[in-house]
C-alpha cells in the first residue's frame, strides 16, 4: 500500500511539473524577455518627434512585476538562458542627416505658399542631392559643427547649398564668388582678402567664419532669423526699408525683392526635405558627420610644388582642397595654412614642413617696379644679374614700367623653377611641314611674340627637332577655373564694359550669344558668359 502509495504520490509530482510547463510564463520573467534595440542617439531628440519618423522602435518600458533588466541580465547563467539568444543593440552608422535632423529648431512655415513651391521644385527633382554628394562630404560636416559650436540654426549650415550648390568656385553675374556668395565690399568688411594671391570668399574656413558672424550680427539687429537671412540676401538696409513701410510685419508680409521672397522659403523647404525626406520621396545622399579635411602651418609664404612634393599629395590636389589660391604659392601675407584632406598623415607633413628653413620655401619672390629703379640695380640689390631676370620675366629691352612685376630668383634657383605665371613660356620641338607663321597660329600666339623669344628672323628656316620656346600670355597662364555666368543687361551697359567686368572679350560675348556687334544691347536682355573665377 505504501509502495502503490509512493507511486501515485511521484505521478502527482510529475503532472504538475509539467503543467509547470504548459503555463504561460509571467510576463517579466527571463525566458520571454526580449530586448529592443535602442537608438545611438540622445533619447531627447528621439521623443522630440513623431513615432512614425524614429529610425528604431522605442524601448520597451517595464510593467510592475517586472525585475529590472540589468538585474536580470547580471543573474548567473543557467541552462535555459543560456539556450535562449539576446540579440545585441542595434549600431547605426554615423549619419550627418540625423544628426541634423535631431538638432533642427527653426518654424518651417510649410503652410505658406512660396515654400510649398520651393518644396515642390525638390520633389520633382529627386537627384539635385545627390549630384552634390561630393561637395556635401567634404564642406558640410565643417560647416555644421561650425554653426553648432556657436549655438546657432543649424538649418544655417545649408544656406551654401542655396546660395553656391556649395561650389567654392561659385560667381554671379553680380560679382559674387564663393560658396557663401559674398560681394568684395562685405567679404572685406568681414575681414575676408581678395588680392592676386589668394581670395577669401573661395575659402571654406574663412568664408563660412565670416559668413555665420555676418547672420549673427543680421540676427542682433533685426531678432528674427527670417530677416536675418533675407538681409544676408538682399541688404540689411532693404530689410529695413520694408520694415519701416510695414513695422511689426514678419518676412512673408514683406514688400521685398522677387529673387529674396524665394530665397528663405527655398531653405525652409530643403531644411524639410533633410527633416522628413520620405514625404518628398528622396533618398539623402550618405554623409558621414566626421570633417574631411586638417589644415598644416607654413608660417609664411610657401611654393606649392614644393608643398606637393614635402606632404605627398598631387597639385591637381592641392588646388581643389585650396580653392582660394590664385597663384603658384600661397599668399605672402597669410593665411599661412593649406588644407587637405583627413588621408594626409598630419604629423609627418608638419613635421617635413617645419624642417625647410624659412629662406628657403620659395624659389623666387615677387616685387614690384618702383620710380628710378633699373634692371642692372635690382638685380644688384637682389644678389642677382641682368641676365637672370631677363629670361625668368621675359624682358626683351631695358625699359620698365613702375608698379611692374617682377620676380627675383632665391639662392640661384633654376630657371627651370620659374613659376609658369611669371617665366610663361613652353617648349616646343619643330616637326616636319611647320613654318613660325603655323606654329603660332596653331598656339594662338603672335609671329612677333614667337620669333622676338626665339631670336629668330621672318626668312629663318626651322630644322627637324629644333626646341622652340612659345611665350604664353602671363594672364593666360594662370590658373584657370571656368564658371558659367547669366548676365542681365543694365541701362548703360554695353560689349566693351560687359567685356571688360568680366574679364573677357567682345568677341567672345557675340560668339557665345550669337550676336551682331552693330545691334545695340536692350536693358532686361539676357547675356550668357563663361568666366574665369581665379583672380577675377
Amino acid at each position: 500500500m505504501v509502495a502503490s502509495t509512493k507511486r501515485l504520490g511521484y505521478v502527482f509530482f510529475a503532472i504538475s511539473l509539467l503543467g509547470c510547463q504548459l503555463t504561460p510564463p509571467e510576463p517579466g520573467s527571463l525566458e520571454t524577455k526580449t530586448l529592443v534595440p535602442r537608438p545611438l542617439m540622445a533619447p531627447s531628440s528621439v521623443a522630440s518627434r513623431p513615432l512614425e519618423q524614429q529610425e528604431t522602435p522605442p524601448r520597451a518600458q517595464p510593467m510592475d512585476n517586472q525585475a529590472p533588466q540589468t538585474a536580470l541580465l547580471s543573474a548567473p547563467p543557467t541552462a535555459e538562458t543560456q539556450a535562449i539568444p539576446v540579440p545585441s543593440e542595434e549600431i547605426l552608422e554615423p549619419d550627418l542627416w540625423r544628426e541634423m535632423r535631431s538638432q533642427m529648431t527653426l518654424n518651417l512655415h510649410l503652410d505658406q505658399k512660396r515654400v510649398q513651391q520651393e518644396m515642390r521644385w525638390l520633389k520633382e527633382h529627386p537627384n539635385y542631392l545627390q549630384r552634390l554628394k561630393n561637395r556635401l562630404q567634404a564642406y558640410l560636416p565643417y560647416i555644421y559643427a561650425e554653426t553648432q559650436s556657436r549655438g546657432l540654426p543649424v538649418e544655417l549650415a545649408l544656406l551654401p547649398i542655396v546660395e553656391s550648390a556649395l561650389d567654392t568656385f561659385a560667381f554671379s553675374h553680380g560679382g559674387a564668388a564663393g560658396p557663401w556668395q559674398f560681394i568684395s565690399g562685405t567679404a572685406r568688411q568681414y575681414k575676408l582678402d581678395i588680392n592676386d594671391w589668394y581670395d577669401g570668399r573661395r575659402d571654406i574656413i574663412a568664408s563660412t567664419d565670416a559668413a555665420l558672424t555676418f547672420l549673427t550680427d543680421l540676427n542682433h539687429r533685426f531678432d528674427d532669423w527670417y530677416l536675418a537671412l533675407a538681409g544676408y540676401n538682399a541688404g540689411q538696409g532693404n530689410v529695413s526699408r520694408a520694415l519701416r513701410k510695414n513695422p511689426g510685419a514678419v518676412f512673408f508680409d514683406l514688400a521685398l525683392p522677387r529673387e529674396t521672397k524665394a530665397y528663405v522659403p527655398r531653405l525652409l523647404a530643403l531644411a524639410a526635405l533633410i527633416k522628413d525626406p520620405k514625404a518628398f520621396g528622396v533618398d539623402l545622399p550618405p554623409i558621414v558627420p566626421a570633417r574631411q579635411f586638417v589644415t598644416l602651418d607654413t608660417y609664411g609664404q610657401f611654393q606649392l610644388s614644393k608643398l606637393s612634393v614635402l606632404i605627398g599629395l598631387d597639385m591637381d590636389t592641392l588646388y581643389r582642397w585650396n580653392p582660394a589660391l590664385n597663384q603658384w604659392a600661397t599668399a605672402p601675407n597669410g593665411p599661412h595654412r593649406i588644407i587637405v584632406p583627413i588621408t594626409v598623415d598630419v604629423e609627418l607633413a608638419q613635421s617635413q614642413i617645419d624642417a625647410v628653413p624659412a629662406n628657403q620655401r620659395v624659389d623666387w619672390t615677387e616685387i614690384r617696379v618702383k620710380p628710378g629703379d633699373t634692371l642692372s640695380e635690382i638685380a644688384q640689390r637682389n644678389g642677382t644679374d641682368v641676365a637672370t631676370l631677363r629670361a625668368a620675366n621675359d624682358l626683351t629691352g631695358g625699359y620698365l614700367q613702375i608698379n611692374q612685376k617682377l620676380f627675383i630668383p632665391r639662392h640661384q634657383a633654376p630657371l627651370q623653377s620659374v613659376p609658369r605665371s611669371a617665366k610663361g613660356d613652353v617648349d616646343y620641338v619643330v616637326t616636319a611641314g611647320d613654318s613660325l607663321w603655323s606654329i603660332a597660329k596653331t598656339h594662338k600666339i603672335s609671329l612677333n611674340a614667337l620669333m622676338r623669344n626665339n631670336h629668330l628672323g621672318p626668312r629663318d628656316t626651322l630644322s627637324i627637332g629644333k626646341k622652340l620656346r612659345l611665350p604664353v600670355n602671363h594672364q593666360e597662364s594662370r590658373r584657370k577655373v571656368t564658371r558659367k555666368v547669366h548676365y542681365t543687361v543694365r541701362r548703360g551697359d554695353s560689349l566693351a564694359k560687359i567685356a571688360a567686368r568680366f574679364k573677357v572679350s567682345v568677341s567672345q560675348i557675340t560668339g557665345w550669344n550669337r550676336l551682331d556687334q552693330a545691334r545695340y544691347l536692350q536693358p532686361g536682355q539676357g547675356l550668357l558668359l563663361y568666366v574665369n573665377v581665379i583672380g577675377g
